[in-house]
């Protein structure tokens, strides 16, 4: 499947060289040309050159005087405007962001063409008189002069008003454990849709971290939409954060840095071990960055290339069970004044025998190193190395006056080693990971001029991460011939089960260890196509277009064939003390799942567009939209996920549930007899006339979007707002609860025995309840948003304007697990 994705990916790219091409990561520049009385000019001349790269996008005004030139790079330009028996005008330096409509009306003055009248464009199209998208933009002077602790470009979103930060991250954190959960007006924080150049950047698992993070040096600027854009922008039901990365340009520019910090600035942590020297931590990112002309006013290149070392330290202040405790004697958890885990049934206080099995968990708990007897402490600062590595290069290319090309990759290389099992419920660094996580993001993009007032781009974009995890200590973990505890299947991996002690007071309350479910592989390789066309008709500017996605989420089960034994001081084969129970093999719980398999799952989107902004008068502009979301459910390729369906649950079939154990000895094990059937009501989705995703799609999801922007002096220094628009949500893999329907049976069951005495009295009671399983409705219902927002824009003074909003958002459909078995009063 993935080798004929890329071979597809590869023609589409190669196909770019002939075919016309539009995205929403470029601005477009708008306005009418009128003489001294007001009247409008049709045909005039306009000129709209990029300053950087020499290129230039010549149009001439319709018969009601006005222009349009879409699809422009962010950057500074000077516009030309020419017309017979006119003075020439010439705005420069007009600086364009992404995803802006700017505007510049132009009253030529009667004279000789050969004269000119200059006008300086930094202080034009500030007051937005075009749109009703609510959003703000994060320049390349504020990526590179804003110092940041951690030095993520995501940090700078916050900039934008109604942006909040939601990541619980005290600095920024790139590769596989960076974080982008912004909440925009007080959306969700999945309900984000990332791009870079156009192209799709986001972990479609989750929708929490991103696949590349471009190096702050190679990023031009960032716009963040955040109500009521336009019907060009889609997929997910929040704001929309485009990112657009440098380009070269006709003069070499090139930059050269390093960011260090280093525990000589550091101060001691409180829990140190008195006279242990600072922990490590040491922060290195440096890199370059060049740009250029490969060919003058034709071809250029950006490359840059960025390296992280970094060494922090993980601070662990436990307490654990003292020496004496391991060697089976509690006399010092005993003679505390008022003790809660004193396994008093014990004579003398001490295990009779401590059982084999139990020597070989005993490595996952560490030693204390602080303290004594029942204030025994293991404390320590474990360094956590991190190798970061990115390299991008850029190359655009002005095929001729009507055809400008685009092509970029950016490759994430990211390793680090936690000291703990990563998302697992660890507590101690004896058993770590070591996690691997590089990515990947290509875009080619074509921009075509078919005529002066029509344009049409495409964008194909492919991104991924490659995400492996695997446990380190080896030899804390590993299953050895000497450890002979049986389990509810024969399968353990080659691993010792995970352990849990729970306690009402002894040890901090309670610790867990245990390798749990690695070594565990993940990708998410993601298709887009988007074509945009752009049309200048009279008073209307159209855009038109699609989107399209393929994504998949590849990933091997979350499961721990391992298992996980729990031990707890107030269950009945409990002595008293959690611990003790350990060395004896007094077991509260056990629980394994029977394999680990690997998903693939799938989904498909597709995403047609219409929007009119129509200039319905010299100072009033309606921004009209529709956009379809054609969603796809997400489904399993292989018919490995299964759904519980009251509608498959035959009472007849269904097995007894031997609810006090004189039937099978062990509370909650199924009485299965000839006949019966311990799935009763499971369905596997694909299969037996269930649909692939268990669930019937919804597929026609229109989302219709209208605003106006009015300009009630007619100056351009003042803007009067508003928009109301419905934002569909693809959700992601989690949300969906298309992941949450893996591991479930029958590919794996997860039975839990309870009340076990002895390491080798696991199993032999055939399967056993409770087994978790998610439902989900059995028809798709995506979630939707609607925003509205009221706003009011007046320049100040010349680079200085302030804005007044209200913005109002409501979800519907937004989803939410219950719990079906929770008794109720």
């Amino acid at each position: 499947m993935r080798t004929t994705k890329l071979g597809w990916l590869g023609i589409v790219i190669s196909v770019l060289c002939t075919a016309m091409v539009f995205a929403q990561d470029t601005a477009s520049l708008t306005g009418t040309v009128r003489d001294q009385t007001g009247a409008v000019i049709a045909g005039a001349a306009i000129t709209v050159k990029n300053t950087a790269q020499g290129f230039t996008r010549n149009l001439r005004t319709n018969a009601a005087g006005e222009y349009v030139a879409a699809a422009l790079l962010a950057g500074r330009y000077d516009v030309t405007v020419t017309a017979p028996g006119f003075r020439k005008y010439q705005a420069e330096g007009v600086i364009l962001r992404v995803a802006q409509d700017a505007r510049i009306d132009v009253m030529l003055q009667i004279g000789n063409v050969n004269s000119q009248v200059t006008v300086q464009g930094e202080g034009l199209a500030q007051v937005d008189t075009q749109s009703s998208q609510l959003g703000g933009t994060v320049t390349g002077k504020e990526l590179t002069q804003l110092e940041l602790n951690g030095r993520n470009f995501t940090q700078l979103v916050t900039l934008v008003p109604g942006v909040s930060n939601q990541t619980q991250q005290d600095e920024g954190v790139v590769g596989a454990q960076g974080n982008i959960q912004y909440s925009i007006n007080g959306g969700r924080t999945e309900y984000n849709n990332w791009e870079i150049d156009g192209g799709d950047d986001m972990d479609n698992g989750s929708n929490f971290s991103l696949n590349v993070y471009p190096s702050m040096e190679a990023i031009e600027e960032v716009q963040v939409l955040t109500s009521n854009y336009g019907a060009q922008y889609g997929r997910n039901g929040s704001g929309t954060i485009e990112v657009e990365t440098k380009s070269g340009t006709n003069e070499f520019h090139g930059s050269v840095y390093e960011f260090a910090r280093n525990e000589a600035f550091n101060a001691h942590n409180y829990f140190d071990v008195p006279g242990s020297p600072k922990a490590g931590y040491k922060k290195h990112d440096f890199g370059y960055s060049l740009g250029g002309p490969i060919w003058k006013n034709h071809t250029f290149f950006f490359w840059s290339q960025e390296w992280r070392r970094e060494v922090v330290p993980f601070n662990f202040f436990n307490f654990v069970p003292s020496m004496a405790n391991r060697q089976g004697n509690f006399t010092d958890v005993c003679s505390v004044p008022n003790p809660t885990d004193c396994p008093a049934s014990l004579p003398n206080f001490q295990v009779p025998s401590i059982d084999p099995n139990a020597l070989a968990l005993l490595p996952m708990i560490p030693e204390p190193n602080l303290g004594s007897g029942a204030d025994s402490v293991f404390s320590a600062a474990i360094p956590q190395p991190t190798h970061w590595r990115e390299e991008l290069v850029r190359v655009d290319h002005e095929i001729n006056s009507k055809l400008h090309a685009m092509f970029r990759v950016i490759h994430d290389s990211w390793d680090t080693t936690n000291a703990t099992v990563t998302w697992g419920n660890a507590s101690f660094p004896t058993i770590g990971t070591h996690f691997i996580g590089p990515g990947v993001s290509l875009v080619s993009k074509l921009t075509a001029t078919v005529s002066p007032t029509l344009l049409n781009e495409f964008v194909a974009s492919y991104t991924t991460d490659h995400i492996k995890q695997i446990n380190t200590n080896p030899a804390v973990w590993t299953r050895g011939s000497n450890f002979q505890m049986t389990g509810l299947f024969p399968n353990f991996g080659g691993k010792l089960p995970g352990l849990c002690l729970n306690t009402l007071g002894a040890y901090g309350g309670s610790f867990c260890e245990g390798p749990t479910a690695f070594p565990w592989q993940n990708s998410n390789p993601t298709y887009t196509l988007r074509d945009n066309v752009s049309k200048s008709l009279g008073k209307h500017k159209l855009e038109f277009g699609g989107y399209y996605v393929d994504a998949e989420k590849n990933e091997l089960a979350y499961t721990d064939v391992g298992g996980d034994l729990v031990f707890d001081s107030t269950v009945p084969v409990s002595s008293g003390n959690a611990f003790a129970d350990l060395l004896m093999g007094n077991i509260a719980s056990f629980t394994q799942a029977s394999a680990q398999p690997k998903y693939h799952i799938n989904y498909k989107m597709f995403e047609p567009f219409l929007q009119d902004d129509y200039h319905i008068a010299k100072n009033l502009t309606l921004n009209l939209g529709l956009r379809v979301s054609l969603f796809g459910t997400f489904w399993e390729k292989n018919h490995l996920i299964s759904n519980w369906d009251p509608a498959a649950y035959n009472r007849r079939t269904a097995p007894q549930i031997d609810s006090d154990g004189s039937v099978t000895g062990q509370v909650g094990a199924l009485i299965v007899t000839p006949g019966t059937n311990p799935f009763d009501g499971i369905a596997q989705c694909g299969l037996n006339g269930i649909p692939r995703g268990c669930l019937k799609g919804h597929l026609f999801n229109p989302a219709p979007r209208v605003g106006f922007a009015w300009d009630p002096l007619g100056t351009g220094k003042m803007a009067i707002r508003g928009a109301y628009g419905v934002f569909f949500e693809h959700t992601n893999g989690m949300e969906a609860n298309a992941e949450n329907l893996e591991n479930t049976p029958p590919i794996v069951q997860q039975p839990t025995q309870y009340n076990v005495v002895g390491y080798q009295s696991i199993g032999g009671q055939g399967l056993l309840f409770p087994i978790s399983q998610v439902s989900i409705p059995d028809r798709a219902q995506w979630p939707y948003v609607q925003q509205w927002h009221l706003d009011v824009q007046h320049e100040l003074i010349r680079h200085a304007v302030a804005t007044v909003s209200y913005v109002g958002s409501k979800g519907t459909h937004l989803t939410l697990q219950h719990e079906l078995n929770q008794l109720h009063p």
